[in-house]
C-alpha cells in the first residue's frame, strides 16, 4: 500500500471537504429562502419521536443488563478484600491484593477479551506469577512448582466461578449473537470517533444556519442514549476483573497452603439465598429441629466378637435382655431401650463383631449405623493385647462421624493377673494390690492406644447369676453416659443443622444446574446422551426393558427435557436416601406421568419438579400430592 504523508493527505481530503461543506451550506441557505425554516422544526420533532420510540424499545433491555452488570459490580466490590483463609489487614494479603491492582490497571486498556485473547491469557499468568512469588520467594519458578491436578483446578475453580455470573446474565446475552454483538461494537469503535467530530461541528453549524433547531438539539439532547455500545466495554472490562480476581483468590489458595476448592460442586460452598430458601423451607418442615432435639439419645456398642457386649447389656439394664453363650450369635443390630434416672430414653444398638472372617458385611452394616449414633462404646477385652484392629475400626467410624463421642470399656478385667483372685471392691486407679496394679495397667494401654478417638476410658466386670459374680465398675460408667447425654444431644442437634445446610446447598446445586442446562443447546444435546433411563430402569426392575418402552412414549423434541428431570431426579434421591435411616424408593413408573408433563418452559419446568420430588421423598407423599406439589411450584417460577 502507498503511504502518502500528512500534508498529502490534507490537500486530497480538502477538496471531498468543500464539497460537502458546500451542498450543507447551500441546503440551509436554500431551506431559508424559501421561507420554510419551520421545516428545521419538523425535522427535529420526526428526529426526537424516533429516538423515543429506539430508547423506548431499546431501555428495557439496556435496563436489565445495567441492572445485572451492577449486582455483579457490587459483588466483586464486596469480594475486593477477601482472600482464602488470610486475615483481612495483614502483610500477605496486602501484597497480594497490591499484586491485583497492578495487574488490574495495567489491563484498563486491554482491548476486550473477545477481541485479543492472547493479552487477557498473559495478564493471568502475570498475576499467578505474582502470587507464587509472594509465598515462595526463594523458588526460581513458582508457576512451575505446582502439580497437574492443582494447575487444572486452579483453571476449574475460576471458571465455575465466572459460570456463575455467566448464568445471571444469559437471560439477556441470549438475545444477540456474539456476532452481532462484536460486529456491533466493531462498526461503533471505528466510526464514533469520526462521527463524534462531524456531529460536534454540525452542531456548532446549527446555531449559525437555524438557531431554533439549534436550541430544540439542545433541549432534546438529554435523550440520546449510547448505552448499548458502552454496555459492550464494560461487560468486557467487567468479566476481565472478575476473572483476574478470581482467579487471585484460586492462586492465594494454591500457593498460600489452603485447600484448594473442590473440582466438582461442592455441597458446603454457599448459594444465594433466594435459590436456597424454598428448599430449606420443604427440608425443615420435613424434619424440624425441635423434633431431632427430643428425639432418644442413639448409643451405638461396638466390639469384636468375644469381647462381652452382650453380657455389659444385660449388667447396665440389670436383666437378661441379651442372650449370653459361648458361642456369640449376634448377627444383626439388635435394639434396646433403656430409661435413664433423669427421664431421658436411650437407645442402645447391640451390633454383631465386626471383624468377623468373610463377613464384610457386618463391618459395613455397624458404620452405617454409626451415622445415625450419639454415643459410642467400644468393648475391649483386657486379656487382648492386640489393638490395632479397633484403632483401625475407630478410625473408620471417625471418617464417617468425626464428632462422634466415644467410651472404651475395658471388659473381663477380672480374668487379670492373679487369675484366681476377685474380691471386689478394687480402687483400679490408686491401688497397689496386684489386682489393682494389672487393672490399672490394662486401662492405661488401652487409653494411651485408643484415647485419641474416646473420651473416656473405663474397666468394667460384667455380673453374672450363674457364677454370682457380681458386677464391678458398672457405677462410674452409667454415671459417664449420664454426663454424656447432654452433650451428644448438643452435637446431634449441630450436625443435623450442618447436615441440613449441607443438603440444601447440593439440592439447591442440582437443581440449578439443570434448570441452567436446560435453557442451553449444548446442555439439551449432553442430555441425549445420557443413559440413565436405562440405568433407572435396571435399578428398579433388574432389565432396561422397561427403559426402550417407555422411551417410545416420549415425543422426539422433549427427549432430551425428560431425559434431564430424570437424571436430575436420580440424582436429587441419591443426595436424599444417603445416611437416611429409612430407605427411599425409586418408582420410575410413578413418576413417568410427570416426567412427560412438559407444558412450560423447560427451565421453568425442571426448577419446578426439582423441588416437588425433594418435598415429595422427605415429607412422603403420595403421587397424587406430588403432582398437586409440582403444579404450584411450576405456577411460582420465575
Amino acid at each position: 500500500m502507498v503511504r502518502l504523508k500528512p500534508w498529502q493527505w490534507v490537500v486530497l481530503a480538502i477538496p471531498i471537504a468543500f464539497i460537502i461543506i458546500f451542498l450543507l451550506v447551500s441546503a440551509g441557505s436554500q431551506i431559508h429562502a424559501w421561507g420554510i425554516s419551520w421545516i428545521w422544526g419538523v425535522f427535529t420533532l420526526l428526529f426526537v419521536g424516533w429516538r423515543w420510540l429506539l430508547v423506548k424499545w431499546t431501555l428495557p433491555a439496556v435496563n436489565q443488563v445495567e441492572a445485572v452488570l451492577a449486582q455483579v459490580r457490587e459483588e466483586l466490590e464486596s469480594t475486593a478484600e477477601d482472600t482464602v483463609g488470610l486475615p483481612v489487614g495483614s502483610d500477605t494479603t496486602k501484597l497480594a491484593e497490591t499484586a491485583l491492582q497492578e495487574i488490574l490497571q495495567a489491563a484498563q486498556s486491554d482491548r476486550p477479551i473477545w477481541e485479543d485473547w492472547q493479552t487477557f491469557w498473559t495478564r493471568c499468568q502475570d498475576l499467578v506469577v505474582a502470587i507464587a512469588h509472594i509465598y515462595n520467594p526463594q523458588i526460581q519458578y513458582p508457576l512451575l512448582n505446582i502439580y497437574v491436578p492443582q494447575a487444572y483446578g486452579l483453571i476449574r475453580g475460576t471458571v465455575d466461578d465466572m459460570d456463575q455470573w455467566m448464568q445471571k446474565l444469559s437471560p439477556v446475552l441470549n438475545q444477540v449473537t456474539v456476532g452481532q454483538a462484536y460486529q456491533g461494537y466493531e462498526v461503533y469503535r471505528k466510526l464514533e470517533p469520526s462521527a463524534r467530530k462531524f456531529w460536534k461541528a454540525w452542531n456548532w453549524a446549527q446555531w449559525i444556519l437555524n438557531p431554533v433547531a439549534a436550541v430544540a438539539k439542545q433541549a432534546t439532547q438529554g435523550s440520546s442514549n449510547q448505552a448499548t455500545q458502552q454496555l459492550l466495554g464494560n461487560l468486557s472490562q467487567l468479566f476481565r476483573e472478575a476473572a483476574l480476581r478470581n482467579l487471585c483468590r484460586q492462586a492465594i489458595a494454591l500457593y498460600g497452603g489452603s485447600k484448594l476448592p473442590v473440582l466438582v460442586s461442592s455441597p458446603t460452598s454457599t448459594l444465594p439465598t433466594a435459590k436456597t430458601q424454598t428448599l430449606r423451607e420443604i427440608l425443615t418442615q420435613a424434619q424440624p429441629a425441635e423434633v431431632v432435639k427430643q428425639k432418644p439419645v442413639n448409643i451405638l456398642l461396638v466390639g469384636r466378637t468375644g469381647s462381652g457386649k452382650s453380657s455389659l447389656i444385660n449388667t447396665l439394664f440389670q436383666a437378661d435382655l441379651a442372650a449370653v453363650d459361648v458361642l456369640p450369635s449376634t448377627d444383626r443390630i439388635q435394639n434396646y431401650q433403656w430409661q435413664a434416672e433423669s427421664g431421658e430414653t436411650l437407645t442402645l444398638w447391640d451390633t454383631p463383631g465386626y471383624e468377623q472372617v468373610n463377613r464384610a458385611d457386618l463391618r459395613n452394616l455397624v458404620l452405617d449405623y454409626a451415622i445415625n449414633a450419639d454415643l459410642l462404646l467400644l468393648a475391649t477385652p483386657a486379656l487382648d493385647p492386640a489393638l490395632q484392629m479397633d484403632v483401625d475400626f475407630l478410625q473408620d467410624i471417625k471418617a464417617e462421624v468425626a464428632d462422634l463421642p466415644a467410651i472404651a470399656i475395658v471388659t473381663q478385667v477380672d480374668r487379670l493377673r492373679p487369675i484366681r483372685e476377685w474380691q471386689p471392691p478394687y480402687d483400679w486407679e490408686w491401688g497397689d494390690r496386684p489386682k489393682e496394679v494389672a487393672i490399672r495397667e490394662a486401662t492405661e494401654y488401652r487409653t494411651k492406644l485408643l484415647g485419641h478417638f474416646c473420651n473416656l476410658v473405663l474397666p468394667v466386670v460384667t455380673g453374672d447369676s450363674r457364677t454370682s459374680r457380681t458386677a464391678w465398675g458398672v457405677e462410674p460408667l452409667s454415671l459417664g453416659l449420664v454426663d454424656a447425654i447432654a452433650p451428644s444431644k448438643q452435637l446431634r442437634l449441630a450436625r443435623f443443622l450442618r447436615n441440613l445446610e449441607a443438603r440444601i446447598i447440593a439440592a439447591a446445586k442440582i437443581i440449578d444446574h439443570y434448570t441452567f442446562q436446560m435453557t442451553t443447546t449444548q446442555g439439551l444435546t449432553a442430555l441425549l446422551k445420557s443413559p440413565v433411563l436405562q440405568f433407572v430402569s435396571t435399578l428398579s426392575t433388574g432389565s432396561p426393558a422397561l427403559a426402550y418402552m417407555l422411551a417410545e412414549q416420549i415425543p422426539v423434541e422433549q427427549l432430551p427435557i425428560v431425559i434431564g428431570k430424570l437424571q436430575m431426579g436420580y440424582e436429587l434421591f441419591s443426595l436424599l436416601n444417603t445416611g437416611n435411616p429409612n430407605p427411599l424408593n425409586f418408582e420410575l413408573l410413578s413418576l413417568w406421568p410427570l416426567l412427560l408433563e412438559n407444558s412450560a418452559s423447560p427451565d421453568r419446568n425442571a426448577w419446578a419438579f426439582g423441588h416437588a420430588l425433594v418435598e415429595y421423598w422427605t415429607q412422603n407423599l403420595t403421587v397424587e400430592q406430588l403432582r398437586k406439589r409440582f403444579e404450584y411450584y411450576l405456577s411460582i417460577a420465575k
